[in-house]
């Protein structure tokens, strides 16, 4: 019984058969008890392309826009992908060609609406004063002044957002007040604009009404100025409501219409003739 036993501890172990090899693969047979979970092989990237690239965002207007910084599109491995991504590389700081996508002019056109926000809303008009100046030959007469909070300017407006002018003659009175959109205060007119649809606004500044005195006759003097937001004068037609001074008698002469651009009176004081010639105007920026 020992001799058998030690003649089986000197034999070698049998090799495995070809079989057994065939049925299990080497890394088995090396390591009896392998990792369960193998790390997955990572994508191959594309060499003509980066893993991210900047997009083009597009507004609700459908107009492209010029990528922000920061903004990234992620690219898979497919060929479509990489397609897309392609198309969307612009040039940072740069749009794709001049005009906007459709290469047309920018800008609000007539009839439409104007620049509006990201989240589709219309940005404000800017504030601006505009000023009525009156030039007149004065005779014997100073202190010629719109009378009253009734005393009504007709002006022709503009929109400043479509630029539509207004074929009747529009007033404006002191003693008018509308309510502002969104509760903002309140202007002496307040309008829509019929061809785009624009809120419009603009406001008689009280303390800017100076009278045109003698002094004054054949210069341009500012004798009123608006606060616009979005209503724009483009043109003034005196009329009546116009009062005035004898120069050295103080005569007052009221009612004074100025619609054929010249008036003339009697100042029984002085037994002299007065008179308003060659009335003009203009607007101007304040």
């Amino acid at each position: 019984m020992e001799e058998d036993q030690a003649r089986v501890s000197k034999c070698p172990l049998p090799k495995p058969s070809l079989r057994l090899s065939l049925l299990w693969p080497r890394s088995f047979l090396a390591d009896p008890l392998p990792s369960r979970t193998a790390p997955a092989p990572s994508p191959q990237r594309s060499p003509c392309l980066p893993t991210s690239l900047p997009i083009r965002p597009r507004s609700r207007s459908g107009r492209c826009q010029v990528a922000p910084p920061g903004a990234i599109l992620a690219v898979g491995s497919s060929a479509s992908s990489r397609q897309k991504a392609a198309t969307a590389i612009v040039t940072e700081g740069k749009s794709a060609r001049p005009g906007g996508c459709h290469g047309g002019r920018s800008g609000p056109r007539p009839g439409r609406a104007g620049p509006t926000r990201a989240d589709g809303l219309s940005l404000p008009l800017a504030l601006q004063r505009i000023g009525l100046q009156l030039r007149a030959t004065l005779e014997n007469i100073t202190r010629l002044r719109a009378e009253g909070e009734d005393f009504r300017w007709y002006l022709k407006l503009k929109c400043g957002n479509c630029g539509e002018v207004s074929e009747k003659w529009q007033y404006l009175r002191l003693m008018d007040s509308a309510p502002l959109k969104g509760g903002r205060g309140s202007a002496t007119m307040v309008q829509k604009c019929k061809l785009c649809s624009r809120e419009n606004s603009i406001d008689i500044l009280s303390q800017t009404i100076k009278p045109y005195n003698a002094e004054d006759s054949e210069k341009f003097k500012t004798i009123v100025e608006f606060e616009c937001r979005g209503l724009e004068p483009v043109d003034f037609q005196p009329q009546a409501g116009f009062a005035a001074e004898g120069a050295e008698s103080g005569t007052p002469f009221n009612d004074i219409n100025l619609l054929e651009k010249d008036w003339n009176d009697y100042d029984e004081k002085t037994k002299e003739s007065v008179g308003i010639y060659e009335v003009t105007h203009k607007f101007v920026k304040c």
